[in-house]
Formats: C-alpha cells, structure tokens, sequence
C-alpha cells in the first residue's frame, strides 16, 4: 500500500489556523484556513510557488518545513485581503 507522505506546517494567526500543505506523490500544495483549504496548486504551479521562496535549491519539487513556512508567510498578507 502507497502512503501519502504531506510536508506540513502550521501558523496560528489571529486566532486562525493557518497551514501549508504539500503532498510529495502528486506535487499538490494547499494552503488552508481553518482546514479548510483557500488555495492549491498541481505541478509545475505548485513548484514555482515553492521555488519563489526555496531557490534552486530543490527546485520547488521536494519542499521542507521551513520552505514551506517562508512560503505561509509570504502568502499571509494576501490572505488576510480574502
């Protein structure tokens, strides 16, 4: 059986739960409020989106923790607008 191996993590912003989300198997990357997702992006989007803020380091395609953290805030201003 496959198993489905996230990268996650979370921020709590004014009394809101706020997390970033990649799936390793299908390159998806949401972003959710609550739980409740507001954004995702499949491949080659979701890589870009990663990239913007990882570098070439990984090229967007194997995100860690903190990647995915600078990605959260990077977005947390838009966000707040939504």
């Amino acid at each position: 059986m496959l198993r489905i191996r996230l990268v996650r993590v979370t921020e709590q912003v004014a009394g809101t739960e706020m997390c970033a989300e990649y799936c390793e198997q299908t390159g998806r990357l949401r972003i959710l409020r609550n739980g409740v997702p507001i954004r995702e992006w499949y491949p080659p989007t979701s890589w870009q989106a990663i990239a913007s803020v990882a570098g070439a380091r990984n090229w967007g395609t194997r995100p860690d923790t903190e990647e995915l953290r600078e990605l959260l805030s990077n977005h947390l201003p838009l966000l707040r607008n939504s």
